[in-house]
């Protein structure tokens, strides 16, 4: 009869202890979410780093992938087209929340033998933002629509057909001066 006590209690304090540990994202670096922050979505969004800081880093990222992507290809130019910010959207649309975007354009298409290593160029950088789920919305020669989204709207968008197009948007954040310590 012990022995249906200590696995009943093992059972029972398990379940309390996971229960008590609440939810976690990569918001958060892995660590639970307060009742507070369920709660209050500007209070999750003081958390993370401020927009500027998301807004440099995704512009460099991008930056970065369209000069990795147009050297596979002589001749092939990019320039950046729409390099901005938009209010947030879902469970942070009541808040003052921002998210960073920003839209490449190459001087043409991405050739079709350039694409595999042009597209992993992307897939390891959106990883790297924390984009890693993965909508092909059109692979075929010449055209081509890859989506890799993640946590709370990041999304990065590359595609090919008349002519090659990069883009990402971030996660919402709070200007620097709603931020705590501005």
């Amino acid at each position: 009869m012990s022995a249906v006590k200590t696995a009943l209690a093992a059972v029972v304090l398990s379940t309390v202890a996971l229960t008590a540990c609440g939810t976690t994202s990569g918001v958060h670096g892995g660590a639970a979410m307060t009742d507070v922050e369920r709660s209050d979505p500007e209070a999750t969004l003081r958390t993370r780093p401020s927009f500027e800081d998301a807004q440099q880093q995704f512009r460099a990222a991008v930056q970065d992938w369209a000069a990795q992507i147009a050297s596979m290809s002589p001749g092939l130019t990019w320039r950046v087209k729409e390099d901005s910010w938009g209010g947030c959207t879902g469970e942070y649309a009541d808040t003052p929340g921002v998210h960073a975007y920003i839209y490449v354009v190459f001087g043409g298409p991405i050739p079709d033998a350039a694409w595999p290593s042009a597209l992993d160029v992307v897939r390891r950088g959106a990883a790297q933002l924390g984009a890693t789920d993965v909508t092909t919305a059109v692979d075929r020669p010449g055209d081509h629509d890859v989506i890799f989204s993640g946590n709370d709207g990041i999304t990065v968008e590359f595609g090919t057909k008349a002519a090659g197009v990069l883009s990402a948007k971030s996660d919402c954040r709070l200007w620097k001066v709603d931020t705590p310590g501005a």
